[in-house]
């Protein structure tokens, strides 16, 4: 015994019949009341609106022995050839697997052939944007004058895609998602025939989920009466589909716009453990975002207007009470932004999105949902006064070299941080000349490069700060009073250091990580690690070259000098 699934069992068969296809039924019937039917014609819409069915109709009314108002009869010995699927003249083509120009020549060669049952020879080309280019363009001309008694019907999904010289000549027709309630309407009359109890709140579940598309509904819905013969509830419905339950959601819902983060995540990942699939978890849970966006501003006033029952949009309006309306906006455009499509079995996504929407008031977030600075790191003091200007001055060699070795020049490039002077306590003895009491000489190599590896996960405004800081060899960092003078290899970084402590962040974040790892707040003095150890005298013969000092300025050192 044969049995056919729902879709063909209960696929339209006449103009009448076609649910939420009404401008394009009611044209196609004009046109064949007045006998003027095309010779090409493109349906192009979402999957399931019925354009196949559309284009099946459109052959047996253009063969039918005797028209109703422009329709078929469904009597007649044609009709009822084509409803069997005896008729010879209605040729169905899968553009994807039959896309070459070879197939496309062989439709060439058979449209001259007369039909061989009825009065036209009906080509329907399903998924035509999958024909190649060359195919497209050798199909061209037959398809702007075939013969008096053939009939082109192009179905797509996706217009875009095909050639604007095959659309040019073809009427085209588009064909909208089906509304929800059309496709709820529809799936009670199949129950009833079919004597299927399911219920009401359950089917409109079903029409929801179907997204428009009235074949996934029928589908589904054979799918349910096979599997739970006794009747369908809404319970069964959500585990066919992997649904997590509606209380579920709305709990998620209120914990995002209320601002509770622990329960938030635990709402996910509890879902998560009982099966739910994150991506139907996302879909729902935004569904809710909408439905309390619509009735913050009044345009969700009554269950049918957001397509919910009563009970989950009475809720929503109690939440939305306690709630602005900038929350609500701001949870639907971060819970939106989610792309589910390339880790979906993943929760990570869903996380993310929770605590950046939880911390819109948190003051452990800023604006961006980055985590602020923690509690106990030290703020940048005030200047103090004297303080040198954070831009340093242009660098001028001396002419003479020193005899004995000194301090850097002051002109030399240096970036101080303001800071006040630092507390002695008064019953300790006073530190010695140029070492504070944080610092020994022992430990100063190894806290610099602990200050080396916290910089290194700060990224500045252009450059990572641990990466610059890496060119200051440990032993070339010494301590000055309440200096620290830090040697750069190359003058390239160090002048790069010099751009990122020129904004506050960044001056920021290196003094957090010297208070630190040093034990006290000092002045930064950025120098290159030749004139340190020069002493800041002038500059030899070759480096007076303009060349010497372009490769300086790009990093260079100068190894050795040979006397001309």
């Amino acid at each position: 015994m044969t049995t056919q699934v729902y879709y063909q069992k209960w696929r339209p068969s006449c103009f009448d019949q076609l649910v939420g296809q009404e401008h394009v039924a009611t044209t196609l019937r004009q046109s064949a009341k007045l006998g003027r039917i095309s010779h090409s014609y493109l349906f192009c819409g979402p999957r399931g609106s019925g354009k196949t069915t559309t284009a099946r109709i459109l052959a047996k009314v253009v063969n039918c022995l005797d028209l109703q108002d422009g329709d078929a009869c469904n009597v007649c010995a044609i009709c009822q050839s084509i409803n069997e699927g005896r008729f010879m003249d209605i040729i169905e083509l899968d553009a994807a697997s039959n896309r070459g120009i070879d197939e496309i020549r062989d439709i060439r060669e058979k449209v001259n052939f007369s039909p061989v049952q009825g009065r036209r020879k009906v080509y329907i080309i399903d998924e035509a944007h999958m024909l190649t280019d060359a195919a497209s363009n050798a199909f061209l001309k037959t398809l702007e004058e075939p013969p008096g008694h053939v009939i082109f019907v192009l179905c797509t999904t996706e217009a875009h895609k095909i050639l604007p010289t095959i659309i040019s000549r073809c009427q085209r027709f588009d064909f909208r998602r089906i509304s929800s309630d059309l496709i709820n309407t529809r799936l009670e009359e199949i129950t009833r025939t079919e004597g299927v109890a399911v219920d009401p709140d359950a089917l409109r579940l079903v029409a929801r989920y179907a997204s428009g598309s009235l074949r996934d509904a029928e589908n589904l819905l054979e799918q349910l009466a096979v599997s739970y013969a006794d009747g369908i509830n809404v319970r069964q419905v959500e585990e066919l589909l992997g649904l997590g339950h509606g209380e579920r959601e709305l709990e998620l819902v209120s914990y995002l716009l209320t601002g509770n983060t622990a329960d938030a995540l635990g709402a996910i990942n509890q879902a998560a453990w009982d099966g739910v699939d994150p991506r139907q978890l996302h879909r729902q849970t935004l569904e809710l975002l909408r439905a309390a966006m619509l009735v913050q501003w009044r345009q969700g006033d009554s269950a049918g207007a957001l397509d919910l029952a009563e009970q989950t949009l009475s809720r929503i309006r109690e939440l939305t009470a306690q709630v602005q309306g900038g929350r609500i906006v701001r949870a639907l455009k971060l819970w939106g932004d989610v792309n589910m499509r390339h880790d979906a079995p993943s929760t990570l996504p869903l996380e993310v999105a929770a605590v950046e929407i939880c911390g819109y008031d948190d003051p452990s977030l800023n604006g961006a949902g980055e985590p602020a600075r923690p509690h106990h790191q030290i703020e940048a003091p005030p200047a103090r006064s004297g303080a040198v200007a954070d831009r340093p001055p242009v660098q001028q060699r001396p002419a003479v070299r020193a005899p004995q070795a000194q301090a850097p020049p002051s002109s030399q490039a240096a970036v101080p941080q303001s800071r006040p002077q630092p507390s002695r306590a008064a019953s300790g003895p006073a530190p010695s000349a140029g070492r504070p009491p944080t610092v020994d000489d022992n430990g100063l190599a190894g806290r610099w490069m602990a200050t080396v590896k916290a910089l290194g996960r700060h990224k500045g405004r252009k450059y990572n700060l641990g990466a610059l800081l890496r060119d200051c060899r440990a032993d070339s960092v010494v301590v000055e009073g309440d200096t620290l003078v830090l040697a750069f290899a190359h003058r390239a970084h160090m002048e790069r250091m010099q751009e990122e402590m020129e904004y506050p962040e960044g001056k920021r974040q290196v003094q957090d990580a010297v208070t630190q790892n040093l034990g006290g707040a000092y002045e930064l003095k950025l120098t290159l690690l030749d004139e340190k150890r020069d002493g800041g005298a002038g500059a030899s013969p070759a480096q007076n070259s303009p060349l010497v000092r372009v490769a300086l300025g790009m990093g260079a050192r100068i190894i050795e000098e040979v006397p001309e």
